[in-house]
């Protein structure tokens, strides 16, 4: 008997293998998404976990303005640390040929041959540099890359203002800079930005730092209190001009990898229960409708022996069946797709190592979410097959009641044709499955909208940064802040048009339990090059006294306007100051505080205020500009907002929109596999109704409106409903994927609703009309003789 239902169930399977299909896409789109997301979040996570732990990253940092190397073992003293190593850290300026722009590096003392304690090197190609070997590096691979330059290359560098020439003896990477950034950039761009590593003893003297260093770098004992050996460090550096040791979490590596996994792992949250609540509906209403038709089946079956259990495992297998085939199709297209996510991730995480692997457990994760999705879907055809009494199951259901409703009325009025009327009557028959195809063409629209709005939400973010805050065509960096002269220097190179300073000091605010290390940038009177504009895209103006902070910064120390916060000056004078909260800002980047120029000056108690130049220039002499910029020694870095924009926007299109087609696929086979179920469930309950349209003489074109035009009207339904659940999901999604990095705005463009609509009408309308043409091959005498 056992052997009897498992052919039936193979001959129900393939019997409805289109409308089986069409489920197992939605689940198989869940199962992918699931698998992709966990399965790159856990390639990521167990790669830098092993990572991390070969090279010995450090878990706390600081640095110093110049400190005597004895410092290390004072720290090493600490109780709690495992073990401390100091070294120099160093900006340089390089001159490749062919570039007019300076290219900036940042130059890391190691041992012989490359050999340190903490962060080692990891050497790809060539040799590490011997310590005293004067101008030898070995230099990050992604700079490599996009420079063309291979082991043996010679560079022209300006180290602590002397030209120098270097040899590239290797290519390698370090866990510290996994991913790395120049400073004022708001993209990593590795053309223009490398990682360097000298000999230390060569560097030392290049530097007149002989028996000196800028940077510590530890690692803790397994349980020792972070915080209080942060707090012994901070002390022990602070006559160095310490800025304030951080913790791994802060490292800005370390920070934009984790952000990354956070989103994956926020993906994993959002997008596949969409999936799998549109399965559970589409196994509902498909099962629920098979075993009304099969009442007299499941009948004899039971008169033959079988037990309400068996039937009920029957229809359940027919459930399961759908799930494993989705599941399949699922497992392996989410591993395809994490492998080129994978690929994507390398060119920009600086690993030396990144295998994609997904473990056992994200499969059977996957798969028993997806089996499960389909077993509360069945659930209810199982129940109502499980209790249908042999006797009742073998007579034919009654027949519906048909009366002139509400509808009918209103149609009558509205003036509908009688196949209009054919259309309206059988929604409101069915509002149950009618609601299903809405909901689930609804949620297709939504979750494509949301991800289209990450597009607009990046660009707004990009015009809010760069068009309307930054309005300087050039920045100049210093390689320590200068006096107000420097402004009056740059005014007269060549094509400038106007100069205004900047400047950033880095300071630790304290509020109570809280604290966090931030840079206090400068707001000076008359300034038209920059401004601070929130998120709405209005600009404010800082306070004429007192701090102006970021909302999310606010928010972390828990304060609010007329607040007091307490400001630690980190190098430099280790002044400190209590200071009114004046004001907060929603912005976009970053946790950010701002002070008037004199409130900053007052704090800083130097002669320096200028930490940086905003250029307007005139771009006929940009060349000779920056080539001027260039020979000046004092000149850490130039940074051109446009450029800057370029790279931006061509990160956009090749990370965002490359996931494009992931997710038209995704929202399309929500669309497809719920318009097919509607139409072949339609067609199945409705083939004597057309046949009997065909007999009495209606073409097959109005035939095939009586069905298409069902499924169009609950589409129609579907869109306003898909634009407001996507307005409400872009929202979740864009609150998930924020963090103290950035904070995406929530700025959808119409065009974004117009292309989602689009998209899934397509989708619907293809696989509708795949339905209807079974009209047009419709056997009426073989359906007219068929009994109800």
């Amino acid at each position: 008997m056992v052997k009897a239902l498992d052919t039936k169930l193979m001959r129900d399977l393939w019997h409805m293998r289109g409308q089986a299909f069409a489920i197992a896409l939605v689940i198989g789109a869940a199962t992918a998404t699931f698998v992709m997301a966990m399965g790159v979040h856990h390639s990521l996570t167990e790669t830098r976990d092993a990572y991390y732990d070969r090279q010995r990253y450090a878990d706390v940092f600081v640095n110093m303005v110049r400190a005597p190397r004895s410092i290390v073992d004072q720290v090493a003293a600490i109780d709690g640390v495992a073990e401390a190593e100091g070294r120099i850290e160093l900006y340089s300026t390089l001159e490749l040929p062919g570039r007019i722009t300076p290219v900036r590096a940042m130059i890391n003392s190691v041992g012989d041959g490359g050999a340190s304690k903490l962060n080692r090197l990891v050497l790809l190609r060539g040799r590490g540099p011997v310590s005293d070997k004067e101008g030898e590096v070995v230099i990050d691979k992604a700079f490599a890359d996009a420079n063309a330059m291979d082991v043996g290359d010679r560079i022209d560098a300006i180290i602590y203002g002397s030209r120098s020439q270097l040899e590239v003896v290797g290519i390698g990477l370090a866990p510290d800079y996994i991913w790395s950034i120049a400073p004022g950039e708001l993209v990593p761009d590795a053309s223009r930005y490398g990682i360097f590593w000298m000999g230390e003893k060569a560097l030392e003297a290049a530097s007149n730092r002989t028996g000196a260093i800028n940077a510590i770098s530890l690692i803790i004992q397994r349980g020792a209190n972070e915080a209080e050996i942060i707090r012994h460090v901070d002390a022990l550096t602070a006559k160095y001009g310490g800025t304030g040791a951080i913790g791994r979490e802060d490292h800005l590596s370390n920070t934009f990898l984790q952000s990354e996994l956070d989103q994956l792992e926020a993906m994993t949250r959002i997008i596949p229960p969409i999936f799998l609540v549109v399965s559970t509906f589409l196994v509902y209403v498909v099962l629920g409708r098979t075993i009304r038709t099969e009442r007299g089946v499941i009948g004899l079956l039971k008169a033959f022996g079988h037990t309400n259990g068996s039937v009920g495992w029957h229809y359940l297998k027919f459930a399961l069946a759908v799930a494993l085939l989705g599941i399949i199709l699922g497992s392996a297209a989410g591993w395809w797709m994490g492998r080129s996510m994978t690929a994507q991730y390398a060119e920009y995480y600086r690993f030396p190592f990144l295998y994609y692997q997904v473990s056992a457990n994200v499969f059977l994760t996957g798969a028993a979410l997806a089996f499960g999705s389909a077993a509360i879907g069945a659930m209810g055809g199982v129940r109502s097959a499980a209790a249908l009494n042999p006797a009742v199951a073998m007579s034919p259901p009654p027949p519906p009641i048909y009366r002139a409703g509400l509808i009918e009325r209103l149609g009558e009025k509205a003036g509908l044709s009688a196949v209009g009327n054919m259309i309206v009557r059988h929604i409101v028959r069915w509002p149950g499955r009618s609601a299903v195809t809405v909901f689930g063409v609804a949620l297709s629209l939504g979750l494509l909208f949301s991800v289209l709005q990450f597009i607009d939400s990046s660009r707004a973010m990009l015009d809010n940064y760069f068009s309307r805050a930054q309005r300087q065509d050039i920045s100049v960096s210093f390689i320590e802040p200068r006096n107000e002269k420097v402004l009056s220097e740059l005014a007269l190179l060549p094509g400038v048009i106007r100069v205004e300073p900047a400047r950033a000091v880095p300071v630790m605010l304290r509020h109570g339990a809280r604290s966090k290390r931030v840079a206090i940038e400068a707001a000076h009177s008359g300034e038209m090059l920059t401004s601070r504009v929130d998120a709405q895209g209005f600009e404010v103006t800082p306070p004429a006294s007192g701090l102006m902070l970021s909302r999310a910064l606010a928010d972390q120390l828990d304060l609010r306007p007329g607040d007091k916060v307490e400001v630690e000056l980190l190098g430099g004078r280790q002044t400190s100051a209590t200071l009114n909260v004046a004001s907060t800002i929603d912005e976009l980047i970053g946790t950010r505080a701002y002070a008037q120029s004199d409130v900053l000056q007052n704090l800083s108690r130097d002669a320096s205020p200028v930490g940086s130049a905003n250029l307007l220039i005139d771009h006929a002499h940009r060349d000779e500009l920056i080539g001027k910029l260039a020979e000046m020694p004092m000149v850490l870095g130039v940074t051109e907002r446009d450029a800057a924009m370029e790279l931006f926007e061509r990160i956009i299109d090749e990370n965002i929109m490359s996931m494009m087609g992931f997710y038209i696929a995704f929202a399309s086979a929500i669309a497809i596999g719920v318009v097919y179920n509607s139409a072949r469930i339609l067609f199945s309950e409705r083939a004597h109704e057309l046949a009997t349209l065909r007999v009495l003489g209606y073409h097959r074109s109005e035939v095939g409106v009586v069905l298409l035009g069902e499924v169009a009207l609950l589409v129609a339904i579907a869109v306003p409903a898909g634009c407001f659940i996507g307005y409400w999901l872009a929202r979740l999604m864009v609150a998930m994927f924020s963090s103290d990095l950035f904070r995406l705005p929530f700025a959808p463009e119409r065009s974004s609703y117009g292309v989602a609509t689009l998209v899934v009408l397509a989708a619907a309308t293809a696989t509708a009309l795949i339905v209807a043409r079974r009209v047009n091959r419709l056997d009426m005498v073989r359906v007219l003789k068929a009994h109800d």
